[in-house]
């Protein structure tokens, strides 16, 4: 909802970017549950439901952000700081525990690739 007060390219962009990150996401919750019992479509349903605020709280954030639209680029850049925060502090030094320092840098440098190639692609 944020990012369509930014435009609709935008607005695009990341609703996809979100969806591409709640597969793995999903599979992770479900990961966890299957082996403990929880049968396949129930685990699916979890899967679903944990990702069901995002898209419930999209309208209240976009009316939210079209009272406040000169905040937007703040709120953007606050968002985008906090993700490279969680990224830097808390899950490249975990992959760096568990994987060679070379192929977490092949991985995070395709990763930024595919998603510049993917906001290129969306005329962003």
């Amino acid at each position: 909802g944020v990012a369509f007060g930014g435009g609709e390219a935008l607005g695009v962009f990341i609703t996809l970017a979100i969806a591409v990150q709640n597969i793995p996401e999903g599979l992770a919750i479900s990961l966890v549950l299957i082996p403990r019992g929880v049968s396949v479509l129930g685990a699916a349903l979890w899967s679903i439901f944990s990702s069901l605020p995002q898209p419930l709280m999209a309208v209240p954030a976009y009316l939210f952000v079209e009272v406040f639209k000169p905040a937007l680029p703040v709120g953007l850049g606050f968002a985008a700081g906090a993700m490279i925060w969680m990224a830097v502090a808390e899950i490249l030094p975990e992959a760096l525990k568990e994987a060679k320092a070379e192929g977490v840098a092949t991985v995070l440098t395709l990763a930024v690739a595919v998603m510049v190639a993917f906001q290129i692609l969306l005329g962003g």
